[in-house]
């Protein structure tokens, strides 16, 4: 994990998520990234990170492999509205666990869930083996 304290650089996490709730139930501040618990945070941060947690973007679904990321744009506007990781391969189609709505080993493409529409837009990447 790289960037904290900074909350809106790298990826990370600290031990202060445990006891770090505010009255209201919120988080304090500080205590993870934007990009740690943001859909569209973690796409542009695994778009762009040099260092650490690191990922390439692929085209192709059947590029992944089991631990990989699934991005989606459920409207098709360029916001990334949920994110999941991808549990299991099957002839070359990616299947994920969610937990929005609780789902395992759900086709990756989400057409069976209310949130589908013609438009939504997928952004896959492979997360590297090696960390820098």
């Amino acid at each position: 994990m790289t960037g904290a304290p900074n909350r809106g650089s790298g990826w990370w996490i600290t031990d202060g998520w445990r006891s770090g709730h505010n009255t209201d139930g919120h988080f304090s501040k500080e205590t993870w990234s934007y990009s740690w618990s943001v859909a569209h945070s973690f796409r542009w941060y695994l778009e762009n990170a040099r260092s650490g947690l690191t990922a390439k973007r692929v085209e192709n679904p059947s590029d992944l492999q089991i631990g990989d990321v699934i991005c989606y744009d459920f409207q098709g506007n360029g916001v990334v509205d949920h994110t999941t990781i991808v549990t299991s391969m099957i002839d070359g189609v990616p299947y994920i666990h969610a937990h929005t709505a609780d789902s395992a080993d759900r086709h990756y493409d989400y057409s069976n869930s209310l949130a589908y529409t013609p438009n939504i837009r997928y952004y896959f990447f492979r997360i590297d083996d090696m960390f820098n």
